[in-house]
């Protein structure tokens, strides 16, 4: 009988260290993005310090695609809605680590702009890690242009 209750004890106990060793995870749709009905814009986890953003797109809060066939107007469009996800939760570009771009049949050309314009987003001298894509399309036609950061939040 003794050892069926420390069994039972000890297994008790797993459970419990297994529970309170799971992430804090929340997934919210911060005002001043669109809300899409299939994901959320940010993750957040382990009490808020990693913070996961979904690819953003150059839609306004309404949903709109802003700057049609512009992939400046909408690379903007994107590091404005970037900006926007990130006070969300507290946090600026210089708390950005990684970056990924997707951009629809990307040219030669099209990289400087895309450097360009983290520039004027992110501190000078302060870089993240970043990947650049080109993709045959995006999940809508008349995007251009996804990111989608990983920032790391004190």
């Amino acid at each position: 009988m003794r050892s069926i209750l420390f069994a039972v004890t000890f297994a008790w106990l797993g459970v419990a260290s297994v529970a309170a060793a799971e992430p804090e995870i929340r997934l919210f749709n911060p005002a001043g993005l669109w809300a899409p009905s299939t994901f959320s814009q940010i993750g957040t986890a382990r009490g808020g310090t990693t913070v996961y953003i979904s690819g953003q797109t150059a839609r306004n809060a309404k949903g709109d695609v802003v700057g049609h066939g512009d992939l400046t107007a909408q690379t903007r469009q994107v590091f404005e809605n970037l900006k926007t996800a990130l006070a969300a939760v507290d946090a600026g570009f210089p708390h950005v680590v990684k970056i990924n771009t997707y951009v629809k049949n990307l040219q030669p050309n099209d990289r400087v702009m895309i450097a360009e314009t983290i520039a004027r987003y992110l501190p000078s001298g302060r870089r993240p890690a970043h990947t650049l894509v080109g993709v045959p399309a995006l999940a809508v036609e008349e995007l251009l242009v996804e990111i989608e950061a990983i920032a790391i939040v004190p």
